[in-house]
């Protein structure tokens, strides 16, 4: 049930509040009601809660205000609650009087423990709750101030321990807002939400509007449950490989040929992008992963010079498109006489993410951006040129990757220091990609880069796009937690991280067999065994590694969730949020999830408008009886249209 939380001022302000909702929470200690208006307020035939914060009035000021409520409730309406909400930490004989005259009137009673700087460790945040309980609490409130998805899930982890008809546990701020709406599914009595966003009472707050669509079945209409899939599925291209394959041939004079590939959003906006700049694109067969698309271009000094005095570039909702074309703008520029700037724009999800924190290494480069609070839309000036770049990697590869394909081709020599390395693999994938266009880059340890100037890039008439290990990698699960499947145009040693999945599915206990590009996972005969894994350098394998380990026999870790957050969605968030609501057992710690194996149910749940959340529910339900559903599974289109089609 949603609660709505009432703070302002003025009775008549109350009362249209109050008619718009089932059960609201009245701030005594805002509202500021005269005795008659209070009175007057709890002979409502509504559900209501009598809160009055001592850190806001004296304990005199709240206990007077907090027994005209009482009074009032005393010839209420038939059927409607009424509770009262004490501080857990007011003075006893406050606490012991106005409990025995709420519970003399027919009034549940509330303890609340606030903790506005931190998140206590979990044995404290337990030892609250039974004391509450001692003390004479129907119902416990317990509520935090989080800094992180660790802390996050301590409190939630509370509802496995008591009863969560007794308990009103969420994280006050923005970084554990999701805990409110949790809470519900898990089985707390009721949320609190404002009426609209200027109304709140506490930072957090989802307005009943919010609440009542994200709480209603008819905001999951989509159907995520298969019970079964195709034996033999085909791997979709890798969409990081074809995006740097598409920017190769596009800065290359002539034709080149890029073979088995196959289309999704990504690769569409990153074909659309070069189309925009002059590059002639066309798919010269359509044979499904045996297609071949036929890139033409002028070479990057023509399209430079034939671009407007202000170029703007649309990269869809393409993380990785965007960060390589931040530094490629600048080349842009540098090849061009008349170009002022570059615009890059994005659509969907892709705004609310923050693409850039630190610009230093862009600034040693001579170039300059403009953002919207370090989100697109992006605004690039100056003119590449080559330089010593100190640079972290500690955030991802794709900006260091954008600047491998770029500052080859400026007149001078440029020497990158890279510290705090991740996704190596796809360093090495980049490298490996740009070398079949006739680059040349030296590296020591993918730490250091050495970056000889005046490179050209030259078209490949016969470049092969390796299938899809991130998207495959769910495929591949399924078949190790049901019945066997044969996954095929997967290559051996890509370069793709996401490969990790073999060995970690060997080290379950799964039968895995390699043939050439067929993949093949033996129908399971004992339980999957747990394992760890540390998947910094191949986090988009995470949602695929967090339905394996549900499906273990035991605890699982996964390390790097700080590789998380900024995606499509904040990962983290979004698999512990989703699969705790399924009634995944799911801790946080060290940087890690720790996942408890163990049958889930049904429910509804969030898509996040992540293509890869999305795909990780529909495998996840294979095992559960239950109906799962979810708000959007659109979103799959993003890198692999037809996964849904290999189910039914």
């Amino acid at each position: 049930m949603i609660c709505l939380s009432i703070g302002i001022q003025g009775v008549d302000r109350v009362k249209e509040a109050l008619f718009k909702a089932q059960m609201a929470e009245v701030r005594l200690d805002l509202t500021h009601l005269d005795k008659e208006e209070t009175l007057t307020l709890f002979r409502s035939k509504k559900s209501l809660i009598a809160t009055c914060r001592m850190y806001h009035l004296s304990p005199q000021e709240s206990k007077e205000r907090l027994l005209w409520a009482i009074q009032g409730s005393e010839i209420r309406r038939a059927g409607a609650k009424r509770y009262i909400d004490l501080d857990y930490d007011s003075p006893e004989e406050y606490r012991h009087e106005l409990i025995s005259f709420a519970k003399k009137a027919g009034f549940q009673v509330i303890l609340s423990y606030h903790n506005f700087t931190s998140t206590d460790s979990f044995e404290r945040l337990l030892e609250i709750y039974e004391i509450a309980k001692q003390r004479g609490a129907d119902l416990v409130k317990i509520v935090t101030t989080v800094t992180s998805i660790e802390e996050s899930a301590r409190v939630i982890k509370l509802y496995q321990k008591v009863p969560p008809a007794t308990l009103l546990a969420f994280a006050l701020n923005k970084e554990g807002r999701f805990t409110r709406i949790l809470s519900a599914f898990l089985g707390a009595p009721f949320i609190y939400c404002s009426l609209e966003e200027g109304a709140k009472t506490a930072d957090g707050q989802y307005s009943m509007a919010e609440a009542k669509k994200i709480l209603s079945a008819k905001g999951y209409p989509e159907i995520a449950s298969r019970k079964g899939y195709v034996e033999s599925v085909v791997a979709p291209a890798s969409k990081s490989q074809t995006q740097r394959a598409i920017l190769a041939a596009a800065w290359a004079k002539g034709e080149s040929r890029l073979h088995h590939y196959t289309p999704c959003a990504d690769s569409e906006a990153a074909l659309a992008l070069v189309q925009s700049l002059g590059v002639k694109v066309q798919m010269e067969n359509r044979k499904g992963s045996d297609s071949t698309l036929l890139v033409k271009s002028t070479g990057i000094d023509k399209l430079a010079q034939s671009l407007p005095k202000n170029v703007v570039m649309d990269v869809g909702e393409s993380g990785l498109l965007c960060r390589l074309m931040i530094p490629l703008s600048g080349l842009l520029m540098a090849k061009s006489d008349h170009i002022d700037s570059v615009t890059i724009t994005g659509k969907g999800s892709l705004l609310k993410r923050k693409l850039f924190s630190d610009n230093r290494a862009l600034n040693d480069m001579g170039l300059r951006v403009e953002t919207n609070e370090g989100k697109l839309p992006a605004i690039i000036h100056g003119k590449m040129e080559g330089a010593h770049i100190k640079t972290s990697g500690k955030d991802g590869s794709q900006l260091l990757s954008g600047m491998l394909m770029s500052l080859p081709l400026c007149p001078k020599s440029t020497h990158i220091e890279l510290a705090e390395s991740t996704s190596i693999p796809y360093i090495d994938l980049t490298i490996k990609t740009l070398q079949e266009f006739g680059l040349t880059i030296s590296h020591i340890n993918f730490e250091r880069f050495e970056l000889a100037g005046n490179q050209t890039y030259k078209s490949n008439n016969s470049f092969s796009i390796d299938g899809d290990w991130s998207g495959a990698s769910l495929l591949l699960v399924a078949g190790a937690i049901c019945w066997g499947i044969v996954v095929n145009n997967l290559t051996i040693n890509s370069q793709q991280s996401d490969e990790k999945i073999l060995e970690i599915l060997t080290s379950c206990g799964a039968g895995v067999e390699v043939e050439g590009s067929k993949i093949v996972i033996s129908k399971p005969t004992k339980p999957l065994l747990p394992f760890e894994a540390d998947a910094t350098h191949f986090p988009d394998l995470f949602p695929s590694l967090v339905v394996l380990a549900l499906n273990c026999n035991g605890t699982s870790r996964i390390k790097g969730i700080h590789r998380l957050v900024n995606k499509e969605s904040n990962r983290a968030e979004s698999l512990f949020c989703e699969f705790t609501k399924l009634g995944a057992k799911i801790g946080v710690e060290n940087d890690s999830f720790v996942v408890e194996g163990g049958e889930l149910h049904g429910g509804f749940c969030s898509s996040y408008n992540d293509h890869r959340i999305a795909m990780a529910l529909i495998t996840a339900s294979l095992n559960i009886k239950e109906e799962v559903t979810v708000d959007n599974l659109r979103c799959i289109s993003k890198s692999f249209p037809n996964f849904i089609n290999n189910f039914y």
